[in-house]
Parts: structure tokens; C-alpha cells; sequence
């Protein structure tokens, strides 16, 4: 099995192919604010140097927020056009689980937390027992003090993310293709006419004060 995993959800652009459960190639620049430009080129690249073509691909896994809304829209309608020119498959994997797994060695809680504006952030609790990672809330969209008490029953936290300074928190389309075999396993896949990036649901998040 195929497939390529898509990450534009950060000023980075990340890209893996994964080929029969095995990295076989993968693309991780800064891209700012050129996602758009750079995106379908660099896909080319990435399938290349596996020694594929798109339509050997056999799932597309993209990582769907939070994160940069316009980053966000681009790789999903992307992911959207060539999932239904090929007719292929799509697992839509949540940004924060993606960024948690950075820090899966860690044992103790992982915090992930995104600037969501407006003074609230994106945010979400794992448990790791350093070779696990395990969601134990739901999506978080709430200000840093409502956080901050609802984290104030554990002792060892991981914080990661853009709100806290830390570095090397970027989601990686590596971690999108492993996660992305999990839900291949479950069989849980979207329609391209489904796929939409996840912070555009409230229903997804636990939200306070809207």
C-alpha cells in the first residue's frame, strides 16, 4: 500500500510517501506563506524520489487542523481534487495528534497548544507512557486560563506548540502516515466531498465562551 501524506498546516510544508508501512521519501521546508505555489511541485518530488506515480498512490492522509487557514484550504482542496480525479482514498488526521507524537518518549501528559486568536488556543491532552500516545480529552478551544485549569491536576506536562516557544513542534507528514495507517486498519476514511479542515466544526471542539 501507497500512500502520500500532506502536512500544510504550519509555515512548513510536509510531505512523506510511505510505502508498504515504510518511509520511502519525505519533504520538510519552510513555505510561509507559498504553500500554494510550491505544493503540486513538490509532490512531484516527493513521488519521484519514491519511484511512484500519483496514481500509484493508494491513500491520501492529510492532516486537517488546526492550524493556518489558508495553508489548511490548500492542502485539503489538493488533497480534495486528486482523491477524486483517481478515485482513491482519503484519511483525515487531526493536526494536534500529529504534534503530539514529537514528543511520544516523553511519559506524562503532552500538551500541544495553537494560537487560535481571538485569546483563545487549540489544544488537547495525551497520555504517553513513552512508546504511546493516548488522547484523553477532547479538541480544546478555550483561553490559556481555562487551560491552565484544566491542567492543573497532573504533574508532569509537555508542553509543544506555537504559543509556548518550543521548537522542533511542527507536525511532520511522517506522523500523518503512520496515524494514517491506523485509521487504515479501522477502515475510517472521507469522502473528498466530506473532507473540510476540522476547526471549521465547533461540534469537534470543546469550546467555552462562544
Amino acid at each position: 500500500m501507497n500512500i502520500l501524506a500532506v502536512d500544510t498546516s504550519s509555515v512548513y510544508l510536509s510531505l512523506a510517501v510511505m510505502k508498504n508501512g515504510k518511509i520511502v521519501s519525505r519533504l520538510h521546508k519552510k513555505a510561509a506563506m507559498a504553500h500554494s505555489s510550491i505544493l503540486v511541485p513538490s509532490i512531484d518530488k516527493v513521488l519521484k524520489a519514491a519511484r511512484l506515480n500519483i496514481k500509484d498512490i493508494d491513500v491520501f492522509a492529510i492532516s486537517v487542523g488546526p492550524g493556518s487557514f489558508t495553508g489548511l484550504r490548500i492542502g485539503v482542496t489538493t488533497v480534495k481534487g486528486l482523491a477524486y480525479s483517481l478515485d482513491k482514498k482519503i484519511t483525515a488526521i487531526p493536526t494536534l495528534d500529529v504534534i503530539a507524537r514529537n514528543a511520544k518518549k516523553f511519559q506524562g501528559i503532552i500538551c500541544p497548544i495553537l494560537d487560535a486568536r481571538k485569546g483563545k488556543v487549540y489544544s488537547c491532552l495525551y497520555r504517553s507512557d513513552g512508546k504511546y500516545v493516548k488522547k484523553i480529552s477532547p479538541y480544546l478551544l478555550m483561553t490559556m486560563g481555562e487551560l491552565k485549569a484544566k491542567l492543573a491536576k497532573y504533574d508532569k506536562i509537555y508542553y509543544l506548540g506555537d504559543m509556548i516557544g518550543s521548537k522542533n513542534w511542527f507536525p511532520k507528514a511522517e506522523i500523518v502516515a503512520e496515524l494514517a495507517l491506523e485509521e487504515i486498519k479501522r477502515k475510517h476514511f472521507v469522502s473528498p466531498e466530506g473532507l473540510e479542515p476540522m476547526y471549521l466544526y465547533s461540534r469537534e471542539c470543546d469550546i467555552k465562551g462562544r
